[in-house]
């Protein structure tokens, strides 16, 4: 074989090695984009779940069960006017009370628990009646609504249940549920 061939044939071979370590670099900047934003998403979603355990009255999502709705709405019973539940979480209370007549608001500090709540009550046809707040509870006044919702942990419920004494008047309910640990 001629020295003409074989330096041909090491230059073929190292473009074809530049070539599969140019494919090889590509495929790796793919696998870590396609991870890096994996992971962000993951973080955007699971971080509003998480954060409520970190706060020093901790404040998890626990969904309301059906027996827990219907005895909001016998409560509810020969009773009209507006209706906020504090830490809305998925928004049912809220739906179910605007299906009997109620202008319904939530209040939730989880930004995806009020897309859904307010695609739920899209979907069931109250949004009309239904308004749903990204908020921190502490910060809201519930001065204008005639009836109040509070589902919560025994330490969150107690100092609400001060707050809503001050600042409503007589003729307002405020429904507690605190759920035993």
């Amino acid at each position: 074989m001629s020295k003409a061939l074989v330096k041909e044939s090491h230059a073929a071979g190292r473009q074809e090695d530049c070539e599969g370590g140019s494919r090889r670099r590509s495929w790796g900047l793919l696998v870590t984009a396609g991870v890096g934003g994996t992971l962000v998403a993951l973080y955007a979603v699971v971080t509003p779940f998480v954060t409520p355990a970190l706060r020093k009255v901790c404040l998890p999502f626990v969904p309301a069960t059906s027996t827990q709705i219907q005895n909001v709405l016998k409560m509810l019973e020969n009773r009209s006017g507006s209706l906020v539940d504090i830490g809305s979480g998925d928004g049912r209370i809220v739906i179910a009370a605007a299906k009997r007549g109620f202008k319904a608001v939530g209040y939730e500090l989880n930004p995806w628990l009020v897309w859904y709540s307010r695609y739920r009550a899209w979907r069931d046809g109250v949004h009309q009646n239904t308004k749903f707040y990204i908020s921190d509870l502490w910060k809201v006044s519930f001065s204008h609504y005639t009836n109040v919702v509070v589902f919560g942990v025994p330490q969150m419920v107690s100092l609400l249940f001060l707050h809503c004494l001050i600042t409503l008047i007589p003729r307002h309910s405020v429904l507690v549920h605190s759920s035993a640990k």
